[in-house]
């Protein structure tokens, strides 16, 4: 790492600028540390996880319901039956005149077998999957910097409510009926996030997971054929897309909490402006510029924050003595209104980082006020990055008992 910051250094200072009061500028990639916009009370970094699958009885109710209804259809079958068999004896123990009678006057002859036909059975339910959520959590949910604790004071719930889907229906388009089916299926999950003492930190569906997602299964054949193939895949089309959102879900969700409470290493690029004469870039702005990487570059432990901030406030003791010599009405002077603009954004962008949001906020004005369309672009691109930043930091020095 010491050596790539030597080279960088050496070759900002050999590719320069050939002209005066130029702005160079170069872009630092780093990893930081993003506090939780939610911390856990007193910024406790344990969790505890509970599961719960809340369609058992609805499952266990839509295979009885379908159960009854075959139930019923094999009863009358077999009462339509045993009555058909019934007025078939009692035809053939009459004698032969009331036969011939019979036929002649009402018509009937021996009551036929296919008088009784059995109804067919609807289609089974594809029941949705009682999920086992204890797995799902386990192998997809892992919040950075917090660890699982069954003694911890803050319980994440997970609730898998379980599959939905709605009947096929044709696929219509302007109005033409083309040869595919069209369902609807959702798998939702619920997060509910509890303190020991019943305060709610979260409680909602993960990403919209209670609102249906549109399925479309397009074939190029004619309808007969569709609904053969229908029939045929049904169950296994369901089914992928059932497990399909729930992966999906599960990925979100993991997303989702750690946004809300875990401590998850980021990157962020960040420019850096130096002024440059005729033949070279200012030697202490690319001093400051050196200081800086070295800063940005330990923050990705909360263990390296001082001295990552050792190094950004060296860099911004420099840049804020360039500031003395600011003349915005002086093209050519050495801390002219670009110039002055690009410092006022590393300032900017070190003090969020070494959290002096006071300077953050004096120094944001006085670039707004410049006039320097550039830097307001760059500063813009960042503000509600400085916005999330500032407020998740105060978060946690709330719940942790931090004083400043």
């Amino acid at each position: 790492m010491k050596y790539f910051l030597l080279l960088a250094f050496s070759l900002l200072l050999v590719n320069i600028s050939s002209f005066a009061q130029k702005v160079k500028n170069e872009k630092v990639k780093f990893s930081y540390l993003q506090y939780p916009s939610k911390p856990f009370p007193k910024a406790e970094r344990k969790v505890k996880f509970t599961t719960e699958s809340s369609n058992k009885e609805t499952v266990a109710k839509m295979k009885k319901d379908y159960e009854t209804i075959i139930a019923n259809i094999d009863k009358k079958y077999a009462q339509d039956l045993a009555d058909l068999k019934r007025r078939q004896a009692a035809y053939d123990s009459s004698s032969t005149g009331s036969k011939i009678m019979s036929n002649i006057i009402l018509g009937d002859g021996r009551p036929s077998d296919t008088l009784v036909k059995k109804q067919p059975y609807p289609l089974a339910p594809v029941y949705p999957k009682v999920i086992d959520g204890s797995a799902q959590v386990h192998s997809r949910i892992s919040l950075k910097g917090i660890s699982v604790d069954e003694s911890a004071a803050t319980t994440i719930k997970f609730t898998f409510l379980g599959m939905e889907h709605t009947d096929r229906q044709l696929v219509v388009e302007n109005d033409t009926v083309y040869h595919g089916y069209v369902y609807t299926i959702k798998n939702p999950v619920k997060v509910t996030a509890t303190t020991k003492d019943g305060n709610i930190l979260y409680d909602g569906f993960v990403n919209d997971s209670n609102n249906f997602t549109r399925v479309i299964r397009d074939e190029e054949k004619d309808s007969v054929q569709l609904e053969e193939i229908w029939l045929r895949e049904r169950v296994t089309d369901i089914r992928k897309n059932e497990d399909m959102l729930l992966m999906l879900t599960m990925n979100k969700a993991n997303d989702l909490l750690n946004d809300l409470f875990g401590y998850v290493v980021e990157e962020k690029s960040i420019k850096v402006f130096m002024g440059a004469s005729k033949k070279d870039i200012y030697p202490e702005h690319a001093e400051a510029y050196n200081n800086a990487i070295l800063g940005y570059h330990l923050l990705e432990n909360e263990s390296d924050f001082n001295k990552a901030k050792e190094y950004l406030d060296l860099s911004i003791a420099v840049w804020e003595k360039s500031l003395e010599e600011k003349n915005t009405g002086d093209k050519k002077a050495k801390i002219n209104a670009k110039v002055a603009g690009g410092l006022h954004f590393n300032i900017v962008a070190a003090a969020l980082f070494t959290r002096d949001f006071e300077k953050v906020a004096i120094h944001s004005a006085q670039l707004k006020v410049l006039g320097e369309g550039k830097y307001k672009r760059q500063l813009a691109s960042i503000d509600k990055f400085i916005d999330d930043y500032k407020a998740r930091y105060t978060a946690y020095v709330t719940e942790a008992g931090m004083t400043e």
